[in-house]
């Protein structure tokens, strides 16, 4: 099974960068601007792109507070994505962090899921200006991802 794997270093504690993974306002911050988060083990979030027509549902699996996020998920327009999981990894490095990302459990690795690779690659550099300048390219401020994984 292909996964997605992405490691990159932010130049801020590793608090901050867990605090906008863990909190609706962080997630709006970098994410997605219509976005709720039940920020618990067992809770539920709720990303929405393109004035609500298209929904990817997360449960929140493991909260390691300043070290690990992780997330199944339960629900998505994006093919592929139900019951796989998403993990945030921080490590501490010098005054800032390693994020180290894994979105693990597709089934395939075709040309929507090489696209789905530069999605997630996009969305963490914009977690990246969001926690070092305090602006991120959320959606729906970017390229229509949606449109990029038709056929």
């Amino acid at each position: 099974m292909p996964d997605i794997l992405h490691r990159l270093e932010i130049d801020t504690p590793r608090q901050r960068v867990y605090d906008a993974l863990t909190h609706a306002e962080g997630i709006r911050g970098w994410w997605t601007r219509d976005a709720e988060l039940d920020a618990r083990v067992g809770g539920i979030g709720e990303f929405r792109f393109y004035q609500h027509e298209r929904l990817t549902r997360v449960r929140v699996d493991a909260l390691d507070t300043p070290a690990r996020v992780t997330w199944t998920v339960l629900d998505s327009f994006m093919p592929g994505w139900p019951d796989t999981r998403i993990r945030f990894d921080l490590e501490p490095a010098g005054s800032g962090c390693i994020l180290a990302f894994a979105h693990r459990g597709f089934a395939h690795g075709d040309a929507r899921f090489a696209r789905v690779t530069t999605g997630c690659a996009y969305f963490l550099v914009s977690l990246k200006r969001f926690v070092e300048c305090g602006r991120g390219a959320p959606g729906p401020e970017v390229v229509d991802f949606a449109r990029m994984l038709e056929p």
